[in-house]
């Protein structure tokens, strides 16, 4: 059977990949993950995962932050808005 490279690994499948670190760079990452009683692997899977949460998080506060609301909306009060299309709906009145 051909080895695609994914495994199922503590219940999340996994995709095996490469990668190359400068000999400095790896001597840390081997050291900090000793230090932590992790494999290397994990470590650098974990710094992976909360480096990219940042970036989405970042992502999107960069995005809703440059949301304007359209012109025809710009003197309205949102919370009002809301209330009074609640207030006139079918679906929540019935």
């Amino acid at each position: 059977m051909y080895n695609s490279g994914v495994y199922d690994f503590k219940g999340f499948i996994m995709q095996r990949t490469q990668i190359y670190f400068e000999q400095d760079t790896l001597q840390d990452l081997k050291s900090i993950a000793k230090d932590l009683n992790v494999s290397v692997s994990e470590f650098i899977r974990s710094v992976m995962k909360t480096e990219i949460k940042k970036q989405k998080k970042s992502s999107l506060g960069d995005f809703l932050s440059t949301m304007k609301p359209l012109e025809s909306f710009e003197d309205v009060d949102a919370s009002e808005y809301v209330s009074n299309m609640r207030r006139k709906s079918r679906i929540l009145n019935d």
